[in-house]
């Protein structure tokens, strides 16, 4: 085991959620000895009744959140949207002053290093702050939801057999499921010790696959016609000059622009935990519908 014992996640919801499950399930004598949630608004009874300590914070108030991390080893960020400035800044400044031994901010998607514009830039600065404070990160790049992306709203229709596809629809993309996500990252967390934690970035992925390759391999497997409807990446380039604040044509430029892989299939983490045999795309598409 790490040696870590002790774990608090904030934001317990999309991702957050999972991995509290999956770390509690290591709750037993010379494992993990307790697992909290922090929340605004109370709530995750269902999370209480399977063991884990549920502590309202306020993410204004210095005071709140360190008292809440007090004898913490490791504090999981699993915040979002607006969450991820102000909300994850405190939250870290107050794992400094609880003394915490590991902070995982809230990555969970494609890597962000170097990064500048928008949230993945916000991301990278939080990267910078830990450094300065000297609180050691674990950051862990999933690529997109392998469970969760293929709706409606982004483009996979498949109760009515339609599918739009923004840009050329060759690009690579990672996929991982978000329980995969969760048994992933608690069981690196549980058993690589410090020295394989710290300063570290993970880079997990169920599979890599573009939207052309997805679109044939579903239609193979379940002899399902999609009708397909296409934006070249020209025209969905124009969409977000035109209105920066698409924020889903802005992330799907991003993904075929080539910004959708967690990193070279050398560079993969999965083989660090040796049972983990993560779901693939169609898979994971399946068993939704």
């Amino acid at each position: 085991m790490s040696g870590y014992k002790t774990f608090t996640v904030a934001g317990a919801g999309n991702i957050g959620q999972l991995i509290v499950e999956e770390l509690l399930k290591f709750k037993s004598p010379g494992g993990v000895s307790s697992v909290t949630v922090l929340t605004r608004n109370g709530g995750y009874s269902n999370l209480a009744e399977q063991g884990a300590k549920i502590v309202t914070v306020d993410y204004s108030s210095p005071s709140s959140l360190i008292s809440a991390l007090e004898g913490t080893d490791v504090v999981i960020s699993t915040l979002k949207n607006d969450g991820l400035v102000d909300p994850q800044n405190a939250l870290a400044e107050a794992a400094k002053q609880a003394n915490a031994k590991l902070f995982v901010p809230s990555e969970f998607g494609n890597p962000t290093e170097g990064r500048t514009g928008g949230i993945w830039g916000a991301k990278n600065q939080l990267h910078r702050k830990l450094e300065e404070m000297a609180v050691p990160y674990a950051l862990f790049y999933t690529g997109a939801f392998a469970d969760w992306f293929f709706n409606p709203d982004l483009g996979w229709d498949f109760a009515r057999g339609k599918v739009f596809i923004r840009g050329d629809g060759d690009t690579p993309i990672s996929f991982t499921h978000r329980r995969d996500i969760g048994r992933f990252v608690a069981y690196v967390l549980t058993h690589l010790p410090p020295s394989q934690l710290e300063w570290k970035a993970f880079r997990i992925e169920g599979d890599r696959k573009s939207w052309n390759e997805i679109l044939e391999k579903y239609q193979s497997q379940t002899g399902e016609s999609l009708q397909v409807t296409r934006q070249s990446r020209a025209q969905l380039r124009e969409v977000v000059q035109k209105n920066p604040d698409d924020h889903v044509s802005l992330m799907h430029l991003e993904l075929d622009e080539g910004h959708g892989v967690v990193g070279k299939p050398e560079e993969l983490s999965n083989k660090l935990y040796p049972e983990f045999n993560p779901s693939d795309v169609v898979h994971s598409i399946l068993e939704g519908r």
